[in-house]
């Protein structure tokens, strides 16, 4: 892959998903919050949460958090995570998407998923819960890559415009990238949390994979595959040990 369609995919990651995350992931959250509010019934509701906000109550600041945290951040570590691993996820065909979303969970699932947040406790049934939250993903990996595929052929045209956004995907990615590396290796340092683990390794996947492929043709050969699953697989299984050790002391 020529260096310079390798940063048209960095950019698309990028500005797709911001898109996806801000939709998915900012009013998505905000209308899975909404029915865990519902679901639970009237005794909770004017409950603060862990967030210092009450359930039930639906405000502009909360509301900008999500979409700002859960939508324009999450979906850059998405959309900057898909663009890396995509290779990896051609074989999927038209699954490719359902596939990578379910391995971001399985990932990713305890940074919302988080077994300490008391908010799991306040608001019941936490089975709901969740599922609800974690079907998210999913949902965010199904809707990312159409939109991903379209952003690529968008910034291919060469136009002013997409030269233009093109420049913006890569400057937004390069510097979250790299803002979050010195971020998450400050934190080995002192104590780091799941939270600092689990985004240093996935900050770690992008710029492995992106490094991987401007190797090109050398991916192709089968101990550079091998290799590489084996990485993938790695770092899946410490991202869902996280989550299912979150899971079960939510449920229990």
């Amino acid at each position: 892959m020529r260096i310079p369609e390798l940063f048209r995919e960095f950019a698309a990651g990028s500005l797709s998903g911001i898109v996806v995350g801000v939709i998915v992931g900012g009013f998505g959250s905000r209308f899975v919050m909404r029915l865990s509010a519902i679901a639970a019934g009237s005794s909770v509701q004017g409950i603060t949460t862990s967030n210092g906000n009450r359930v039930g109550e639906i405000t502009l600041g909360g509301t900008i958090g999500l979409i700002v945290f859960g939508g324009v951040f999450a979906g850059l570590f998405g959309g900057l995570l898909y663009a890396s691993l995509r290779p990896w996820l051609v074989p999927f065909g038209r699954w490719r998407g359902l596939i990578f979303g379910l391995g971001l969970l399985g990932l990713t699932g305890s940074l919302i998923l988080d077994g300490a947040n008391s908010d799991f406790v306040i608001l019941r049934p936490p089975l709901l819960n969740v599922a609800m939250f974690a079907a998210l993903f999913p949902i965010f990996g199904v809707a990312l890559a159409p939109v991903f595929d379209r952003a690529v052929r968008t910034l291919a045209t060469g136009s002013l415009v997409a030269s233009a956004l093109a420049l913006l995907g890569i400057a937004l990615a390069t510097l979250f990238v790299g803002l979050g590396l010195v971020a998450g290796f400050t934190a080995l340092g002192s104590h780091p949390t799941t939270v600092d683990l689990i985004t240093l390794l996935v900050l770690v996947m992008i710029v492995a994979g992106l490094s991987a492929r401007a190797l090109g043709h050398r991916l192709a050969s089968p101990p550079w595959k091998l290799a590489a699953y084996a990485i993938l697989i790695t770092a899946l299984l410490i991202g869902v040990n996280y989550t299912y050790v979150s899971v079960v002391r939510i449920l229990s």
